[in-house]
């Protein structure tokens, strides 16, 4: 069955199987492993996962394409298939036979930062993802202080995940072809820097509401951001950057040093 795509659920049906096959390659599936695909589609990249003796739970929104994935799943018994937007999707629940859990997917370009973070709200169950997205958004995902792609994506993937370029993907392995490249990411999950975050909550607004005004110092954000009073001593040399300029290890100082100095 051909599906024609919807534009309102931003599809473009990878359509090549060896990038498929190479995608699927990145995740390096293990017998026993439980793994999430999400946007799961027509069963593309569904096809390949199920040859490595796994735990496939294939979530997808459109009930066209889940028609299709329940139709593989006769013949699959370590399929499962769920008619459901991603973000509904709560890992913690799925009663999944290993913990962590592994995620895969061809991200639709309008939803990827929503989906991201997400995972992050999920990290404590997830081993590791191979995503593919928007090549724009990949290198934000791994972008350096210092530079132009460094923002409030670099800063939550990094704090949460290592983050490294599997490979791009030219637009011609998709129907319809995209304006622009795309590329496959895989992020290992791990908990060394959330650990050591005394407050999540002023973490993130400290995040959000500095990169919101990045070409100012942060001693300037904060004010802005009403978290200006009873900066200690120890922020000093923060105080002057802008946010672009610090590291992950920087806001999770300054964010520390805030809330004990509150």
């Amino acid at each position: 069955m051909k599906l024609h795509p919807k534009k309102s659920l931003g599809q473009n049906f990878l359509t090549d199987p060896n990038t498929a096959c190479k995608i699927v390659r990145a995740l390096d599936p293990q017998p026993g492993d439980s793994i999430i695909e999400i946007g799961a589609g027509t069963g593309v990249l569904t096809r390949h996962l199920l040859a490595c003796d796994a735990e496939i739970i294939a979530v997808e929104i459109d009930e066209r394409a889940t028609a299709i994935l329940d139709e593989i799943a006769l013949d699959a018994p370590n399929l499962r298939v769920l008619q459901q937007d991603i973000l509904d999707v709560d890992f913690r629940a799925l009663g999944i036979r290993a913990t962590p859990c592994r995620i895969i997917g061809n991200l639709p370009y309008y939803l990827t930062s929503q989906i991201l973070f997400h995972l992050f709200d999920q990290a404590e169950v997830i081993k590791d993802a191979v995503l593919m997205m928007q090549k724009e958004v990949a290198e934000r995902l791994t972008a350096h202080p210092r530079t132009k792609q460094y923002g409030i994506l670099s800063v939550m993937a990094q704090l949460y995940s290592d983050v490294t370029m599997s490979f791009t993907v030219p637009p011609t392995v998709f129907t319809p072809k995209p304006r622009v490249m795309s590329a496959v990411l895989h992020l290992a999950f791990h908990t060394s820097r959330v650990a050591r975050i005394r407050n999540m909550d002023v973490f993130r607004r400290i995040v959000r509401g500095t990169f919101g005004k990045r070409r100012k110092t942060m001693l300037n954000c904060l004010k802005h951001i009403e978290m200006a009073d009873h900066l200690p001593d120890t922020l000093t040399p923060y105080l002057g950057c802008r946010p672009e300029e610090l590291t992950v290890d920087d806001f999770i100082f300054l964010a520390n040093e805030i809330v004990t100095h509150d």
